[in-house]
């Protein structure tokens, strides 16, 4: 019997990418399912959505991040979670949630009064790909990353001082038990006279009502954002932040079609190696 590839990811990329591994799949012999998700759904791939493919064994995702998918209930079924995450290297040739991200840097530097980026102290919560890739963005301008706060990295600073000490502080985590919500009013208040908050990790990693409260009462503050609460279930409400003057961008940092053809090579060559 031949296995199912249901290959639901948006397919703005080298659809040859999957012809190929379409080839493949004729060759092998197997009874069960394999969905290539959405990551972008406003929905999540939970128990009541995986009952309806009882032959399911691999769920992949393009995407680094899984919030879109309950892990508890694809581990009770025994189905297998891939992302991107599973094939380092071939991550770090996507660039473009880095480029993004650099870009929402100097967007929001924009808002009046106008600064330049040139001589900013710049703070990363977070070091992996996109925080490598930003710290080296900022220093051909002339800026430089002072502060990092990461726990999985061997040195860091602390989250207090990343937002009290840096112009510009960028939020690129993973969404984690431990990074969900560490970023409240108590952090915000302590930012620099003007400084630039730029999230493009997850939303649920800001605490947003309270973001909002502190916005109200720091006109000074200029705040872009890619991500919002509320994604993966649709009620997400960029209208608050919007009235007080935050830039939002509907999670668009990684949609090229270059980012989403070489997300694609990866996933395929994953699931190539398991099937």
């Amino acid at each position: 019997m031949r296995p199912r590839l249901l290959f639901q990811a948006p397919i703005d990329f080298d659809l040859d990418v999957v012809d190929d591994y379409l080839d493949y799949f004729d060759m092998v012999s197997s009874d069960y399912d394999v969905i290539v998700c959405n990551p972008k759904a406003n929905f999540i791939y939970d128990d009541k959505l995986l009952s309806f493919y009882p032959n399911l064994k691999i769920l992949a995702t393009p995407s680094t991040g899984t919030n879109h998918i309950d892990m508890d209930a694809c581990k009770r079924r025994g189905i297998k979670v891939v992302s991107l995450l599973d094939d380092r290297k071939g991550l770090d040739t996507i660039t473009a949630s880095s480029e993004f991200t650099f870009k929402l840097i100097l967007d929001a530097l924009r808002i009046a009064p106008a600064r330049e980026l040139i001589g900013k102290a710049v703070g990363l919560v977070g070091y992996g790909r996109i925080g490598k890739n930003v710290e080296r963005y900022c220093r051909a301008f002339g800026a430089r990353v002072r502060y990092i706060y990461d726990p999985y990295v061997g040195c860091y600073d602390s989250l207090e001082w990343v937002f009290q000490y840096s112009d510009i502080v960028v939020i690129c985590c993973s969404l984690t038990d431990e990074t969900r919500g560490i970023i409240g009013r108590k952090l915000l208040r302590t930012m620099k006279e003007g400084a630039v908050l730029v999230n493009t990790a997850r939303g649920e990693v800001i605490r947003e009502y309270e973001l909002a409260e502190v916005m109200k009462d720091r006109q000074d503050l200029r705040v872009a954002l890619d991500v919002l609460v509320g994604e993966t279930t649709g009620m997400q409400n960029p209208a608050p932040l919007l009235a007080l003057g935050a830039i939002i961008t509907p999670h668009i940092a990684g949609e090229t079609f270059d980012s989403r053809t070489k997300a694609a090579k990866i996933i395929l060559r994953l699931l190539k190696g398991m099937i």
